[in-house]
Parts: C-alpha cells; structure tokens; sequence
C-alpha cells in the first residue's frame, strides 16, 4: 500500500513539474491547455479537476470533486460579503489571478462582464472548462495589456501573498490601466508573522538547500505588513488606502485561511 502511494506521488510530481510553465506558473505550459480543450465535453470538467490538483494553489484534499465544491462555496461566501455590496448591473470588473475563476463565476452573476486574468494558460483552460459564463473574458497579463476595455472596480484575493514586489508592482500598474478614476481596488493580503508567514527578504536570505528550492519551483508565500502594502499600492497611483483584518467579519465554508488575513481597499486616483 505505501509502495502504491510513493508510486502515485512520484508520478503527480513528475506531471506537475512537466505542466510547469515557469517561475510561479503552475499548469502554464502548452500541453495542459490544448489537453482540457480537445478532452471530450463529457470529461473535461474531470480533467480540469485532476490538473487542478497537481497544482499547489488549489486543492488540499485527494476527493477533487469535494475540493472543488469547497472553492465554489468559500469564493461565493467571499464574494457575497466582501465584492457584493460595491457591484451593480452596469459595472465592468477585473478579477486579477482569477484561478480556476470561481469568484470572477460568482462575481458575473451581479455585473455587466469580468475580465479575468491569470498568468498560467492551463488554469484558464481549467475556468473555461469549470466556470465558463457568456460575461466572463479569460485574459492572459500579455493579452489585457493589449485592450483597451476599462473597468469600475478590480480586485485580487489569494494571490499578492505569492507575488515577489517587482511582479506585484507591475500587477499593480496594470490594474491601475484597467481602472476608471476613482475606481475602487480591493486587495487580500497575508501580514508578515502572522501564521509563520516570513518576507520577501527572509526567504531570499535563507540559502538552506530546502529554501533555496522552494523560492525557485515551490509555491512563494510572502508576508507584507499593512503599511508597506499601504506604500506599494499609493506609489502606484491609489489613494484612500485602508487595511484592516478579515478575521471575525467573515466566514466561509472549508475554514479557508483567508479569514485569517488583511484586507485592502483604495481609490484609482
């Protein structure tokens, strides 16, 4: 039995690593998007999940179809407490690092149209597969630095903890194209020290075989404080920056670990 588990570890490692599409690019290269898209209809969503789950963004348990319904749960209870209240039928929105986009799903249900953006082309294939609706735009970075759309409102959960600064600025200035003035921009976040989260700095100085592995193929995890993200996000053309915790004012099926985290809202000025 443990032969037959080292045996399926072993190969899930070897498909993901294949499926790796760069630095931080979970699911990017050419071949995970061409297999969800010429996977027959009646399987594709099963193909969608099982790559999902090589990936260490997204899934935590082996049941994929319970994962799945987790995200789809916690992304809506998300949306309905946090997104919800600012949206309205004629607003165009910007999910950035949509994922397999079950929150830009929940989103587009209250919006004229969500643009969603995610770097990996495979876990795009997996939302069109999974969370595809008539309202909703999957983008590439490359492609919606080439439109011209503009929208009311961005927003970005569970994915500035995994960006190093430079990426995170850059996200930023693509945001603030995208962005009408005086737009509103929200942002989840993980604060440094809470739950073992270290810096950008702290995990550039630990040169242990470990850590030098995970900064360069593992899934980055970067703690900020609320003031340098305060910082970041105002050198980027925002204004009316607050933080504040998300613990106690939300909660959401599966114990997700956003919860326990900070929230960012600012001003396109």
């Amino acid at each position: 039995m443990a032969i037959t588990k080292i045996a399926r570890d072993a190969r899930n490692v070897a498909i993901a690593r294949a499926a790796w599409g760069g630095s931080q690019n979970f699911l990017g290269a050419r071949w995970v998007e061409h297999l969800v898209d010429s996977s027959p209809v009646k399987v594709r969503e099963h193909v969608a999940l099982w790559l999902l789950s090589l990936s260490p963004h997204y899934f935590y348990d082996r049941d994929i179809r319970a994962e799945a319904e987790r995200n789809r749960l916690s992304r809506q209870a998300l949306s309905d407490v946090l997104i919800a209240p600012h949206l309205n039928k004629e607003m165009r929105v910007l999910d950035y690092g949509c994922g397999p986009g079950y929150m830009a799903h929940a989103v587009a249900e209250r919006v004229d149209h969500v643009y969603a953006i995610d770097i990996s082309r495979g876990v795009l294939a997996c939302a069109k597969a999974l969370n595809r609706r008539s309202n909703i735009t999957f983008l590439r970075p490359a492609e919606a630095r080439q439109r011209t759309e503009i929208v009311d409102l961005a927003y970005s959960f569970a994915v500035v903890q995994h960006l190093r600064t430079e990426t995170l600025l850059d996200v930023l200035g693509l945001i603030a194209k995208m962005l009408r003035p005086d737009g509103g921009l929200f942002l989840h976040f993980a604060v440094h020290g809470q739950g073992g989260w270290r810096t950008e700095a702290e995990w550039a100085a630990d040169q242990s075989m470990v850590g030098r592995a995970k900064l360069r193929y593992g899934l980055n995890c970067f703690g900020r404080s609320a003031d340098e993200m305060k910082k970041l996000v105002t050198s980027c053309g925002f204004t009316n920056v607050m933080v504040q915790p998300l613990s106690g004012t939300i909660t959401v099926p599966g114990d997700d670990d956003i919860t326990h985290q900070h929230w960012l809202t600012a001003r396109r000025s």
